[in-house]
This record gives C-alpha cells, structure tokens and sequence, in this order.
C-alpha cells in the first residue's frame, strides 16, 4: 500500500511530469539540494511498491485505449457496412466494400 504522497508522485509521473518535478510536488525540498531532490526521486521511483503501481496503472491505461481502439473499429467497420448495404450511389457503396476489404484484409493476399 503506497503512502498519499507516493501515490500522487506516480500519479505525477503518469502525466508525463519528470521525477523531480513530480518530488519537489509532493514533499518537502526547502532545504535539499538538488542533487540531493535528484537522488530522493531516482530512489523513490524504483521503490518497488512504486514500480509496481505504475506498471499497474499504465497496463491499465493500455487496457483502456486498446478497448476504445476496438470500439471505435467496430463502430467504423458498421458504418461501412451500413453504407454498402444502403448508399444511394453504387461509387459510395463501392468503395464502402472496398475499405471493408482492406479493413479484413481481403485484399492482402494472406487469407
């Protein structure tokens, strides 16, 4: 279980924010060098506790936009699908069919 201020500096390294920065953040460093902030946030970012829940967290992340990935192919792959079914021009449902080809690849040569 990670402290409050460890779970918001691996919340700060999630956004991208440099250890450091993300340290200076979170806990006192009025009267640390900064050599010595840098050596306090290199050591706490390989606590283990620490690379554990970011690890976690950014599996979780990858998880999520894998998902929308997928959501976002299925809604695009309907639509092609609706629209070679029911386009008013055949150019329209033409090429409906072929991007639905491309998207299966159908057209690959590795069915």
């Amino acid at each position: 279980m990670l402290t409050s201020r460890q779970a918001s500096f691996v919340e700060e390294l999630l956004t991208g924010t440099s250890q450091t920065t993300a340290y200076k953040s979170k806990y006192s460093t009025t009267h640390m060098s900064r050599k010595t902030i840098w050596e306090a946030s290199s050591r706490l970012s390989r606590h283990p506790k620490i690379v554990a829940r970011l690890d976690e967290l950014r599996a979780e992340k990858e998880a999520e936009e894998r998902m929308l990935r997928l959501s976002y192919g299925d809604f695009v792959i309907n639509e092609l699908q609706e629209l070679a079914l029911n386009a008013k021009s055949d150019k329209a449902r033409i090429k409906a069919l072929e991007l639905l080809g491309k998207t299966s690849a159908l057209f690959s040569g590795k069915i």
